[in-house]
């Protein structure tokens, strides 16, 4: 079970966060719309990268929550826009893979540019979980310094795995 969405059953933990969520599921969509919705956030999806990358000529999301696998699309041009988009508005925004499957060896570049992969199908109170600390963490990190983002999320990291081994 989770610590935070278990220890913050406020449903404001999420308050005008502004999650952008591409995912080809019209399940999964629909349930982070609910599910991120019910925590205060404004959710913003699409089935389509193409449509998302529209989307952000106009709007700037707080955390990307994506798949990876896409019929005749390719996610990577989506998270390379995010990240570029992150620097020149001088901020972070974080990037979560919610995905059926593990990244390969092709895809080393890609893991390299998220925060963080979920493996469907995908525990709901870690998912609001991880989502609530990268929101935090981000806004911690003043400007999108890549090395002190990879520092800090990686004592994140270890502090969140100790933490849910000690359950």
């Amino acid at each position: 079970m989770s610590n935070i969405s278990q220890s913050l059953p406020n449903p404001g933990i999420l308050k005008d966060v502004q999650i952008l969520v591409v995912d080809n599921d019209a399940d999964t969509r629909y349930l982070c719309s609910i599910l991120f919705e019910s925590h205060g956030a404004k959710v913003t999806t699409f089935e389509l990268v193409t449509d998302a990358l529209a989307l952000l000529d106009c709007f700037a999301p707080d955390i990307l929550i994506c798949e990876t696998r896409f019929l005749n699309e390719d996610v990577w041009p989506l998270i390379q826009r995010v990240k570029a988009m992150a620097l020149d508005l001088r901020r972070v925004i974080p990037i979560l893979v919610a995905s059926a499957y593990r990244p390969g060896k092709s895809e080393q570049a890609l893991t390299q540019k998220i925060e963080v992969h979920l493996l469907k199908p995908i525990d709901i109170d870690r998912l609001v979980d991880e989502v609530w600390n990268l929101i935090h963490l981000a806004k911690s990190t003043s400007q999108p310094n890549i090395q002190d983002w990879v520092i800090n999320h990686r004592r994140w990291s270890k502090r969140h795995l100790a933490e849910a081994n000690s359950i």
